[in-house]
């Protein structure tokens, strides 16, 4: 793990230096290399973000076929795995393939917390401030960047099901309540955590946010297009 904080260090500082010759201002350095180093891993993510949705949309599409099967099977359980675990694979849909995003990104920001307390410890962010609502980098108890991950990380979940039937498809259902729990754990967590660590996960569900709109606003204007 500390060889990959030291990559992770070593592009920080790669991206403060190319910051360096716009911002003056320390602290802005680091904060917006922090934002920049946010924004290009989620870019890199978008690929993998596109097979959660399309996955979702497969297991939307074959759920009236699983409620069959439930209702068929519904008084031999081993019988009714067998079957949907079939369905599955004759539709080619994946059970965990919505997890995938989750899969990467928790580890990436346990890293991260790795990452920024070094960081802090070596005295790089101590004192530095990045806008009004960021007095200090390196401090923790931070109310308003831990309101500000909850609230986007909501927002964020809401958006991305927006045009999907959580309803109708348990899967997707499952993964949301796991969303609202984690944006709950992800809240104190940044809370606890230096002011740094949050200003990666909120500009990260604000990346996220803008993902889904555009995404969203795509798929009204392909659904449109077959109405024509």
């Amino acid at each position: 793990m500390s060889q990959l904080n030291q990559l992770f260090i070593w592009i920080f500082e790669q991206l403060k230096s190319v910051v360096e010759l716009f911002v003056t201002d320390p602290g802005s350095q680091w904060g917006l290399a922090i934002v920049l180093f946010t924004i290009l891993f989620n870019i890199l993510m978008l690929p993998v973000n596109l097979t959660q949705i399309k996955s979702m949309k497969k297991q939307q599409a074959i759920q009236p076929e699983l409620a069959k099967l439930q209702a068929k099977y519904k008084n031999d359980p081993q019988k009714m795995q067998e079957m949907q675990m079939k369905l599955y694979k004759d539709n080619n849909v994946s059970m965990f393939g919505g997890c995938l995003p989750l899969l990467i990104t928790y580890p990436i920001f346990i890293a991260m917390f790795g990452v920024f307390r070094q960081l802090v410890a070596e005295g790089k962010l101590t004192g530095m401030g990045f806008t009004f609502l960021i007095p200090d980098l390196a401090a923790n108890h931070n109310i308003i960047l831990s309101v500000l991950s909850v609230l986007t990380m909501l927002l964020s979940t809401y958006i991305s099901t927006m045009r999907t039937k959580v309803a109708d498809n348990p899967a997707a259902a499952s993964a949301n309540r796991m969303q609202y729990a984690m944006a709950a754990l992800f809240g104190w967590i940044t809370y606890t955590s230096n002011s740094a660590l949050g200003l990666y996960w909120i500009t990260g569900n604000i990346f996220r946010i803008f993902q889904y709109l555009v995404i969203n606003e795509l798929e009204k204007k392909k659904e449109a297009q077959i109405i024509k």
